[in-house]
C-alpha cells in the first residue's frame, strides 16, 4: 500500500476479513461459548399469528430513501441498483449473492411486501444482513420506495402517465382512488392504498390493466402496460426523480480543498489532471466525484455531506501510477484542506529491496496447512517505482510468486481484480511504491496440500535483507533453519525458524521443508486476534512489529465497528424469534437462520 492509511475501503473490508475468517477463526474459549450459549439457545415461546409492518403507515419517501440506500445498500447494491458495488465481489466470493435490484425483469416481478421482509429480515444464506434493527419500519419502506423509482425512470413515467391520462383516468380518477367521472359508482381498487402497493407487483398490475370487462376497449401493448402500471404505482409513493435524490443524499455543506504536491526533487508542478474523491463508510466505497486540479495544482470538492460516518480519500494517477492522500474526516468542521502527496516515477526494478519476509503457518491439517506470507518493501530512490504496464494497460509496480498449487488465495485488502493481477504463479501489485524504508507491504494468504511433509521454496523478485518462518505450537517442524524454539504470544505459543545467512540476492531463492503430520488443531488461545497482536513481540528482531504495529493501529479502529456488528446481530435474532412467535416463520427456516446468526455473532465475539 503506497501509505498505512491509502485504500481506506479495502482496509475496512480487508482488516475484518483477514481477522474474522483468519486468525479469529484460532477459536473462542469454551467460557465464551458457554456465554454465548447460555445467551442465544433460550428456547422460544409458542408462534401466534402476527403479522406487523406489512404495508407502509405512509407513502413510502423516495428523498428520505436514496439516503437510507446510499448509506446501507450501495456498497453492494451499487449506485444505480445493478448489484455493482465496490463490496459486492467481496461478498460473492465468500459465496455471497448480490442481486441487480433495478434489474427490469426483477422490478416486473417483485412483490413489495416479499421485498419489505427480505430488507427487515435479510438472507443469511446470501450474506445479506437484515436491518429491523437500524432502520424503522418506514425507512425500510422508504428505501423501497426510492428502488420503485429506480425502477421507473422519468421518461417512463411521463409515458405512462399519457397512457392513464387516456385510457384510465375517466374511471380510476386523477389521484388513482376509483372516483372518475366514469366510475358510476362502481367498486374499484384504490391505488394509492398501501395494502393495495404492498401486495402487488408491477406485472400484476400491468396484467390487471387487460383483465374484466371494463378494459374491453383498452388496447396496450406489453411496453405500455409496463409504463402504466410503473406510473399508476406512483399514488402510493411520492415518487421522485431517482437521479435527482441520488445528487440530493450525497449533498451537504462540506468542503474539501486539495492539494496535489509534487515530493520528487524538482518535480514539475502536478496540474490539469483529473482528481477522484473517493467516499467510504465502514461497510465500503459509497461514492466518487472526479474534479480537475487547477494550474495551481488545487482542486476543491465542495457539496459534500459531513457525516462523520465518511471518509474522504482522494487519489490521482499521474505518470502510470496511482497516488493517495491520506482519508479525511468532517469532524466538528464543514470545510477540510488536504495535501496529496505525488512523486515523478521510476520503472528501474533495481531500486526496489525486500526488507523483510515471513512465511507464517496459520492452521495446519491433516492434508493441508494455511500460509499467509508477509512483504515489507522498501524503495532506495528519490521517486515511486512502478512496472511497464501489462496487458490491456493495467498497473504494475511489485511482483511476488505463490506455489502453483496455492487455492483460496486471498489478501489483507484488495484482492485479485483490484489491487492484485495474477499471471501463473506470478501476482502483480498495481500500487506505486513510494521513496524510502517500509513504505509497500503485502499479505497474501493461501492453502497447499500437505501429506506429511512439503518442500517450500520461493523466488525473490528483489534482493531480501531478512526472513524467518512462524509455526503454531504443535507437531509441525522446520528442516534446513535454526529453530529459536517457543515463542508465547498472548495465551498461545509459536516457534520461530530463521536462516544462517538471512540475505538473499535478486532471482534467489529461499528453500526450508515442513515435516511432521500437524494435530489438526489451529494456534491455541483464546482470542486469535490477541495472537495476531502478540507477534509483534515475538518479531520485533526481525522487523515484523512494524508491519504489525500497524496493523494493531487499524484493528483497534474497527473496534467500535464491530461492536457494532455484534449488537446488529443479537437485534437480528431478536427480531427473528418475534417473526416466529409472531407465526410468519417456518420452524426448518428459523432453526436454520438463527443457527446461521449464532455462528456469525461467534466468529466477531471478542
Amino acid at each position: 500500500m503506497n501509505n498505512p492509511f491509502g485504500r481506506l475501503r479495502h482496509f475496512l473490508l480487508g482488516a475484518v476479513l483477514f481477522v474474522v475468517t483468519g486468525m479469529a477463526d484460532a477459536g473462542c474459549s469454551t467460557a465464551t461459548q458457554s456465554r454465548l450459549e447460555q445467551n442465544l439457545l433460550t428456547p422460544a415461546p409458542t408462534p401466534a399469528n402476527v403479522a406487523a409492518n406489512a404495508t407502509p403507515a405512509s407513502p413510502p419517501d423516495v428523498a428520505n430513501g436514496a439516503r437510507i440506500y446510499t448509506l446501507k445498500c450501495q456498497a453492494c447494491h451499487g449506485e444505480t441498483g445493478m448489484g455493482d458495488g465496490p463490496r459486492a465481489e467481496q461478498v460473492q466470493a465468500q459465496g455471497g449473492q448480490v442481486v441487480a435490484l433495478a434489474d427490469p425483469a426483477r422490478q416486473q416481478s417483485a412483490v413489495p411486501s416479499a421485498w419489505f421482509d427480505v430488507v427487515t429480515n435479510g438472507r443469511i444464506e446470501r450474506l445479506m444482513p437484515g436491518f429491523a434493527a437500524s432502520l424503522t419500519p418506514q425507512d425500510r419502506w422508504d428505501v423501497l420506495g426510492y428502488l420503485w423509482a429506480m425502477g421507473t425512470p422519468t421518461e417512463t413515467l411521463r409515458a405512462g402517465q399519457a397512457i392513464y391520462a387516456a385510457s384510465c383516468e375517466a374511471c380510476h380518477g386523477a389521484e388513482g382512488r376509483g372516483d372518475g367521472p366514469q366510475a358510476d359508482g362502481a367498486r374499484m381498487n384504490s391505488f394509492a392504498d398501501p395494502e393495495f402497493v404492498a401486495g402487488k407487483s408491477l406485472a400484476d398490475i400491468a396484467s390487471a390493466a387487460m383483465t374484466g370487462d371494463a378494459h374491453k376497449d383498452v388496447q396496450l401493448d406489453e411496453t405500455q402496460r409496463s409504463q402504466v402500471a410503473g406510473y399508476v404505482r406512483t399514488f402510493a409513493y411520492n415518487y421522485a426523480d431517482p437521479a435527482v435524490a441520488r445528487q440530493s443524499a450525497l449533498g451537504g455543506e462540506g468542503v474539501l480543498q486539495l492539494r496535489a504536491e509534487n515530493l520528487t526533487p524538482s518535480g514539475p508542478v502536478v496540474k490539469d489532471l483529473p482528481v477522484t474523491l473517493r467516499v467510504y463508510d465502514t461497510q465500503g466505497e459509497v461514492f466518487s466525484r472526479t474534479e480537475t486540479l487547477d494550474t495551481r495544482g488545487v482542486v476543491t470538492f465542495t457539496d459534500l455531506p459531513v457525516s462523520e460516518g465518511y471518509f474522504y480519500q482522494p487519489d490521482i494517477l499521474y505518470n502510470g501510477a496511482k497516488f493517495y492522500a491520506s482519508p479525511q474526516q468532517f469532524t466538528g468542521t464543514t470545510t477540510l484542506t488536504a495535501t496529496l502527496p505525488v512523486y515523478e516515477v521510476t520503472v528501474d526494478p533495481g531500486v526496489i529491496s525486500i526488507s523483510e519476509y515471513h512465511f507464517f503457518v496459520q492452521q495446519a491439517g491433516e492434508d493441508v496447512v494455511s500460509v499467509v506470507e508477509f512483504y515489507i518493501f522498501d524503495n532506495q530512490s528519490d521517486r515511486a517505482y512502478v512496472d511497464k504496464p501489462g496487458p490491456d494497460g493495467l498497473l504494475r509496480s511489485l511482483k511476488i510468486t505463490i506455489p502453483e498449487e496455492a487455492q483460496n488465495l486471498r489478501f489483507d485488502g484488495p484482492g485479485i481484480g483490484t489491487r492484485f493481477e495474477q499471471d501463473g504463479s506470478t501476482i502483480y501489485d498495481s500500487d506505486a511504491v513510494p521513496p524510502g524504508e517500509r513504505t509497500s507491504t503485502i499479505a497474501v494468504l493461501y492453502e497447499i496440500p500437505y501429506q506429511g511433509g512439503k518442500h517450500i521454496e520461493r523466488t525473490m523478485a528483489y534482493p531480501l535483507s531478512n526472513w524467518d518462518v512462524l509455526l503454531p505450537e504443535g507437531d509441525l517442524r522446520v528442516n534446513g533453519l535454526t529453530d529459536k524454539g517457543i515463542q508465547t504470544v498472548q495465551g498461545g505459543n509459536i516457534r520461530l525458524y530463521t536462516p544462517e545467512q538471512p540475505a538473499v540476492p535478486a532471482s534467489g531463492t529461499i528453500s526450508f521443508e515442513l515435516v511432521g503430520q500437524p494435530r489438526g488443531t489451529p494456534i491455541p488461545g483464546d482470542d486469535g486476534r490477541a495472537i495476531g497482536f502478540g507477534l509483534v513481540s515475538v518479531a520485533l528482531a526481525g522487523g515484523l512489529g512494524y508491519f504489525l504495529l500497524i496493523r494493531m493501529h487499524r484493528l483497534r479502529a474497527l473496534d467500535a465497528a464491530l461492536a457494532k456488528d455484534r449488537e446488529m446481530l443479537l437485534a437480528e435474532i431478536a427480531a427473528l424469534d418475534n417473526r416466529f412467535v409472531g407465526g410468519t416463520l417456518a420452524e426448518s427456516t428459523y432453526r436454520k437462520q438463527r443457527e446461521a446468526l449464532k455462528e456469525q455473532l461467534r466468529r466477531i465475539w471478542d
